[in-house]
């Protein structure tokens, strides 16, 4: 039987505008809900930036309904019973979503007008082919724009997809990877350097679901919403970021520009897009020239900056500010990854620091000698 649960934390209207899933997932949901002949389980919650998608259910056939914009198509392959579970969020602007079946399957479809989708296996086996070809481990899969998708995948296989604004990554590969036509060159897949690079980029997908599920106040603010897009697609972009010959001169020009840039952002801290932005260079000779000329990667440097912001900004807080606020205004969204750091960093959990601050404590601890503004 089917089990609905749908939480409206604001008007419905607020997230009718969202782009690849949400009025047809809304409609889908709403027109079943009274039935009680329907298999699985559908728990749903709705917010002012997003909605929050959990599926399980042994009826494939019912998730096709649900993301209609798809044009999803299922087919059992074999005899096995089939049971699918989908764990995902989607905003305006982007989704992102795990998913596993049991039984071999057939998937087929069109991706959205205007959306990409970038799939890739969580299996060590190469249990899913696209488009008949097997994606590797370290390969990820591309559908483009109104594109035909067929995607066949063994029982129990696992993966991880994640649909994006194309024109966005179209603009972030022209900032980051200086490849504007990527999506048109690439063919049907991307490839990450090594396992570590792919690792990196399916924990931050696990951990950006894991937040959004604990802290759903997340997809209460289109901010909120827009800020986690922006640092998936950065990690993206840096996971599978191809190599780049750059001579060495060249590297520490741009490491010594992207540096001089952060220091001069007062207000806020510069995305890895913005640097390779502003210093005409790809991730990869950022990087490299980053760690050649001052030992750590920019995105260190970058996070060191954030602790130090937020750090001020308790410092200085008004008496309606709160941990949270600052510690979201600077991109910390897991409060206790924010709270380890903080204090590996300043001897001190951030509400002591606010607590101190409030009561005109003059015993806080010195700024280590590498803080702020510097790395």
């Amino acid at each position: 039987m089917l089990q609905s649960r749908v939480k409206s934390h604001r008007k419905e209207s607020a997230v009718a505008t969202a782009s690849f899933v949400h009025q047809p997932t809304m409609d889908w949901l709403h027109r079943q809900s009274n039935s009680a002949s329907v298999s699985g389980r559908f728990n749903l919650e709705k917010f002012p930036a997003g909605v929050l998608l959990s599926v399980d259910t042994a009826d494939p056939g019912e998730f096709c309904d649900l993301a209609a914009k798809w044009r999803l198509d299922y087919q059992p392959i074999g005899g096995n019973k089939p049971q699918m579970a989908v764990s995902g969020f989607s905003t305006p602007v982007f989704q992102l979503a795990f998913l596993q079946q049991t039984g071999d399957c057939c998937w087929q479809g069109v991706t959205p007008q205007g959306a990409v989708s970038l799939g890739v296996p969580l299996e060590d086996s190469e249990a899913i082919s696209h488009c008949g070809r097997s994606i590797g481990k370290l390969q990820m899969a591309i559908t483009r724009s109104g594109e035909h998708f067929e995607v066949v995948a063994k029982s129990r296989a696992r993966h991880l997809v994640a649909s994006f604004s194309q024109t966005r990554v179209q603009k972030y590969a022209a900032d980051v990877w200086h490849e504007p036509h990527l999506l048109k060159l690439a063919g049907g897949r991307l490839q990450f350097p090594n396992e570590a690079h792919r690792r990196r980029y399916v924990d931050a997908c696990q951990r950006m679901l894991t937040d959004v599920h604990k802290h759903s106040k997340l997809l209460g603010d289109p901010r909120s919403a827009a800020a986690l897009e922006e640092r998936l697609l950065e990690n993206l972009f840096v996971e599978a970021c191809p190599d780049d010959q750059a001579n060495e001169r060249n590297r520490y020009q741009v490491a010594t520009r992207a540096y001089r840039h952060l220091l001069e952002s007062t207000e806020d801290v510069p995305t890895i897009r913005e640097l390779c932005a502003i210093t005409g260079a790809s991730y990869s000779t950022l990087e490299r020239g980053y760690r050649e000329t001052y030992g750590m990667a920019p995105q260190a440097h970058i996070k060191a900056m954030r602790l130090s912001r937020a750090r001020k900004d308790l410092l200085q807080a008004a008496e309606n500010a709160n941990v949270t606020s600052i510690a979201m205004r600077w991109g910390f969204f897991e409060l206790g990854r924010f709270s380890v750091q903080y204090r590996q960093r300043f001897g001190e959990s951030p509400s002591e620091t606010l607590r101190q601050a409030r009561i005109g404590s003059s015993q806080l601890p010195a700024e280590p000698a590498d803080s702020t503004d510097s790395y």
